[in-house]
């Protein structure tokens, strides 16, 4: 029999996408397919739209759940009670905004089984105003240390949605999401996964539709995110200290730290001087590695030097 998967679809402010994301799950050439909704407690109609959607296709509707929050959790919260209600063999994230090519969970389980892997990723389309872009990544060399590769962020490729997860490398480890954090949780999930895994496969195939127009998602709310993306680094930070793996880790952690809070001096609308310089100062000279605007760099040095009093003058201008 074909192994089953778990479609786990987080919702939240989605009503103008979540008809497209819901068709584009039901309509996969794989079968065994069981789906799994959690309403955040999302303001608007997106558990109605989702709901009268559902009901187009009779086949799929026996293995559907659709659980409820009573309250707004996040997403972190929100992605571990997914968790805990799938049963598939595999699981496979997929936000409410978005949507995937009709053959993924079939490419995905295919390659799976074929590769004996644990992870297999996929690459993606950014899309907005309803054009797609392909990111197509260079794959993971087996023989490399896949954990650096991923520290190293490339190309945005952390992001669960594009990961195709067997489910035992989770409930082995009991791997979850820290509830605090509703930004780059994802990518602190990657490395924990990367950690524990036996096996990652990269396929070709151009299978995840990334929208970038929402101005729902949190990704749109730089403050609080770039804020999360700071305490995922120190979790991050963390869990590989408590491996004994930060210092050899550590000039990836270093960069990683840096491009964490980098925003906070260069994004006039979330600037915060103070911030930027007391968040990980060890690598506040990071900004070297990078090619950067003079003007940039001429920021990033003052920051570095901790020459506030100029730094505040100069930025009153540009």
């Amino acid at each position: 029999m074909n192994p089953k998967v778990s479609i786990l679809i987080p919702v939240y402010k989605a009503e103008q996408y979540i008809a497209e994301c819901l068709q584009s799950v039901f309509e996969q050439s794989y079968d065994n397919i069981e789906y799994i909704l959690v309403n955040d407690a999302s303001p608007d109609n997106s558990i109605a739209i989702a709901t009268n959607e559902i009901k187009n296709y009779p086949h799929r509707e026996p293995f559907v759940k659709i659980i409820n929050n009573e309250t707004n959790k996040g997403i972190a919260v929100t992605r571990n009670i997914l968790i805990s209600n799938a049963s598939g063999d595999y699981i496979y994230f997929v936000d409410s905004d978005d949507f995937i090519e009709p053959n993924t969970i079939e490419t995905f389980v295919e390659t799976a089984r074929n590769e004996k892997a644990d992870i297999v990723r996929c690459n993606y389309y950014k899309y907005y105003d309803g054009r797609s872009y392909p990111v197509i990544r260079t794959p993971y060399p087996l023989s490399e240390d896949i954990l650096a590769l991923c520290l190293a962020n490339d190309n945005n490729m952390q992001s669960l949605c594009f990961l195709f997860i067997h489910r035992a490398l989770i409930t082995k480890y009991n791997l979850t999401f820290p509830q605090n954090i509703n930004g780059c949780e994802d990518f602190l999930m990657t490395i924990k996964l990367f950690y524990y895994t036996n096996k990652v496969v990269d396929i070709p195939n151009t299978l995840y539709y990334y929208r970038l127009d929402n101005t729902d998602s949190i990704t749109h709310q730089a403050k609080t995110f770039r804020t999360h993306s700071i305490q995922a680094v120190m979790e991050i930070v963390s869990f590989l200290k408590e491996k004994k793996l930060d210092k050899r880790y550590h000039e990836q952690l270093l960069l990683l730290k840096f491009t964490s809070k980098q925003h906070f001096l260069i994004n006039s609308s979330i600037r915060d001087i103070d911030k930027y310089i007391n968040t990980f100062p060890e690598s506040n000279s990071c900004y070297k590695k990078y090619n950067y605007p003079y003007k940039q760099k001429f920021l990033f040095f003052l920051a570095e030097h901790k020459q506030i009093s100029l730094l505040k003058f100069i930025l009153k201008f540009i």
